[in-house]
């Protein structure tokens, strides 16, 4: 992949990953219990509340820090998927979805390319390729 497309990518993961982690953040902040009770209202198991703020914010941070990109993107996936199945069902796309469709497509283009520029990720795996060289 050439440069300039691996730094886009970059901005994308940092953003995601922002938007993901203060989305997380804001469902622990004065307690999961009124996220619990919004799960509920719309159908949704109450301890998914936690699982899902605790996806937003450890797998937020990791995309940041670009480890476990893949993995993380796959899991947002799941996770806008969720609410545009629950919370954001039968609303219109220009009034009230297009946010999590942005974040579901972003998502998807991370699942699909990772992004290795300024990523932990890549550093370990190029770490892994000098000492297979050495060895070698």
């Amino acid at each position: 992949m050439n440069r300039s497309v691996e730094i886009g990518l970059f901005f994308s993961r940092i953003m995601i990953g922002l938007i993901f982690v203060l989305h997380g953040w804001s469902k622990f902040e004065g307690g999961i219990s009124g996220t619990v009770g919004f799960f509920e209202s719309i159908g949704v198991p109450g301890y998914l509340a936690s699982v899902v703020a605790i996806i937003e914010l450890v797998g937020g941070a990791a995309m940041i820090l670009g480890l476990g990109t893949r993995v993380f993107a796959a899991l947002f996936i799941v996770v806008m998927g969720g609410v545009l199945l629950t919370a954001k069902v039968g609303q219109p796309f220009m009034s009230g979805t297009e946010f999590e469709y942005l974040m579901l497509a972003g998502s998807l283009t991370l699942l699909f390319t990772g992004s290795r520029f300024l990523a932990v990720d890549h550093f370990f795996s190029r770490q892994g390729k000098a000492r297979q060289n050495v060895s070698a």
